[in-house]
């Protein structure tokens, strides 16, 4: 299979924000936004505040409405994943993490995933750390060595970031992420490696559905760094 010259990299963002306007959301889109002024990315915006009332009470993947089922399979195709959430009880929302339960669990080997999280103050910034990493690890995800945590005085009283230390630390993440999203194993071969996973994750996937360790790790069907060609830079965030 040959790689795509110059093709845009399939960013799918994730905010697990529950109301919208949110501050969650606007964190992301101000990653989205740094990012697409450093390389030619493709995004597809998956918000809780949309599609939480159609996650319902599901165990079954195949319970959820096909919207959701798409959203899934765009998770499982990304290149990277930018994924956000506001702090609720100590963690992450729990739709938030519904919708991950549902996510094919090996199709984010080595995926990288850019973390952000707000919050009403500081004191739950290490939400990064304690519970977003740790839940990507699972997943055997390559979660950015820079995480972006936002709190409520950053915020103007629209949701649009004031912050300048804010604005700088996700210029930070983005800078850092750079080097490895301009050389993503599979980078545009990812979509149709994963189509078949998120069929088998359609038909049998259920929250409490366990899969040994063994078939978690790569398979020798997946595509491996030497098949992708780095795209065309552009010019880093300053």
């Amino acid at each position: 299979m040959s790689h795509i010259k110059n093709q845009p990299l399939n960013i799918v963002a994730v905010s697990g924000g529950l109301n919208t306007p949110s501050k969650t959301e606007s964190v992301i889109q101000h990653i989205l936004d740094a990012l697409a002024e450093a390389i030619d990315i493709h995004v597809h915006f998956i918000k809780l505040s949309e599609i939480g009332p159609l996650l319902g009470g599901a165990i079954y993947r195949h319970q959820l409405p096909q919207q959701v089922q798409d959203d899934l399979a765009k998770i499982e195709a990304a290149d990277a994943l930018i994924v956000g959430t506001p702090v609720y009880r100590a963690s992450f929302t729990g739709l938030f993490k519904h919708l991950f339960d549902f996510v094919e669990q090996t199709a984010l080997v080595d995926v990288p995933v850019l973390l952000a999280a707000s919050g009403g103050s500081e004191r739950h910034a290490l939400v990064l750390e304690h519970q977003l990493r740790p839940l990507f690890s699972f997943f055997q995800a390559q979660t950015l060595p820079i995480g972006v945590y936002a709190t409520d005085k950053d915020f103007t009283p629209e949701y649009t970031i004031q912050s300048e230390q804010l604005k700088e630390r996700i210029n930070l993440a983005v800078e850092r992420a750079l080097p490895i999203l301009e050389w993503v194993p599979a980078q545009g071969l990812r979509a149709e490696w994963a189509k078949q996973k998120s069929e088998q994750a359609n038909a049998n996937l259920g929250i409490n559905k366990q899969i040994e360790q063994a078939d978690i790790l790569p398979s020798p069907n997946r595509p491996h760094a030497e098949t992708s060609e780095q795209p065309q830079k552009k010019s880093h965030v300053a």
